[in-house]
């Protein structure tokens, strides 16, 4: 009579393991800390066309130490890659600044995110599209963690210049529609997390007004 086989059984992580196997980003050692517009992740997976994320690879999560605000802003005067330029009704060039949200250290505040793999070519393409910030590591910073290295984007000082040089001439103001998107982003994830999100958030300090590009 032959041997009975003895059949491994196969443990959670491992069936999980098994099916993310069919997407790079699934098994990245890279990922990205989203504080803002990216934690709309129905949005983002369009933009890195890749498919819907699964709660398993992309959840909420902590950036310790930190604070957000909307401090940062971009010359409307001044082309930036892959992104529009906002005009008057008569199509003319607004003299404005455009203000976007932003982190910044604080020792003993937190703010709230999402955490999400991505592949190198995804990362360039984000690199692109947050071409106001800068890209740097917070590995230590997010809870919970993750094998690997973690990102994030903060904005360069160029950006928060842009937006101090508006704020004191009165030419800094936030797109309404950017503002919605990051909101709804937020309310994606529960009614909870779009609460701390407005707990974690210093508010913009300069008009929100509905802008219209080009």
């Amino acid at each position: 009579r032959a041997a009975r086989r003895t059949r491994r059984r196969r443990r959670p992580a491992d069936r999980l393991g098994a099916l993310d196997r069919g997407d790079p980003a699934r098994v990245s050692n890279e990922h990205v800390f989203g504080f803002g517009s990216l934690v709309g992740l129905g949005a983002l997976a369009q933009f890195l066309s890749r498919p819907p994320f699964a709660a398993s690879e992309a959840y909420p999560c902590h950036l310790h130490d930190h604070r957000r605000l909307w401090n940062i802003a971009r010359d409307n005067s001044h082309d930036l890659p892959g992104r529009p330029y906002f005009v008057d009704d008569d199509g003319e060039r607004l003299d404005i600044f455009v203000t976007a949200v932003n982190i910044r250290p604080a020792q003993g505040s937190t703010v709230n995110g999402v955490v999400f793999p991505v592949t190198g070519a995804q990362l360039a393409l984000l690199d692109i599209r947050e071409a106001n910030y800068d890209r740097i590591r917070v590995d230590g910073a997010v809870a919970p963690g993750l094998p690997g290295r973690i990102w994030t984007y903060r904005g360069k000082a160029l950006a928060e210049a842009w937006f101090a040089q508006g704020a004191a001439t009165g030419k800094a103001v936030v797109n309404a529609h950017y503002h919605t998107i990051v909101t709804d982003a937020f309310a994606s994830h529960g009614k909870e997390f779009l609460t701390e999100y407005h707990a974690t958030t210093e508010a913009p300090t300069v008009p929100i007004r509905p802008l219209q590009t080009a």
